[in-house]
């Protein structure tokens, strides 16, 4: 009995060796990958590209705004000499044409969003491949990102730079 406790004992202690000295290897390390995909140059040219995108967008919509205040200013010019029936169907038509521009804006952040979506998807992938190789070829098996606003501290390694040099940035 009391050999088999001291054989219990002892792979427990050993297991508990094993385990502590796994987890004292392990390493992790931090960067932001915010700042990484922000300093790649074609996310600068698809942030440009998506500016030029959302500024086409937004002359569609600035045509039914103006188009919206000439009807508004017609209605304010014309209203002491209109008729009931003729007011409320005017009423009724700026009530139209607002909410046709409040359509508008809630498509054009879809498109916006979804264009957005499709220029990044691609840069954040390449990123993501860097990072994670880099992170094999350095036997790091966690990486956090500091821009979630995770805490890091200062044992871990920071990659940005390597990163960045992984993707030939300067």
């Amino acid at each position: 009995m009391l050999n088999n406790c001291t054989i219990a004992l002892f792979l427990s202690a050993f297991a508990t060796f094993f385990t502590t000295r796994s987890h004292a290897q392990t390493k992790i390390a931090y960067i932001n990958m915010q700042q990484l995909v922000t300093s790649m140059p074609e996310a600068k040219r698809a942030y440009d590209t998506l500016q030029v995108y959302q500024d086409e967008l937004s002359k569609d919509g600035q045509a039914l705004v103006n188009e919206f205040q000439q009807m508004a200013a017609k209605f304010q010019a014309d209203e002491p000499t209109l008729k009931p029936d003729m007011k409320e169907i005017r009423m009724k038509q700026l009530e139209t044409a607002k909410n046709n521009i409040e359509e508008y804006r809630a498509r054009m952040e879809q498109k916006l969003t979804a264009r957005e979506q499709e220029l990044t998807a691609p840069i954040l992938a390449r990123a993501k491949k860097a990072v994670s190789d880099l992170a094999t070829e350095k036997g790091i098996v966690c990486v956090l990102d500091s821009s979630k606003d995770i805490v890091v501290t200062a044992t871990c390694e920071d990659l940005l730079s390597a990163a960045k040099q992984k993707l030939g940035i300067k």
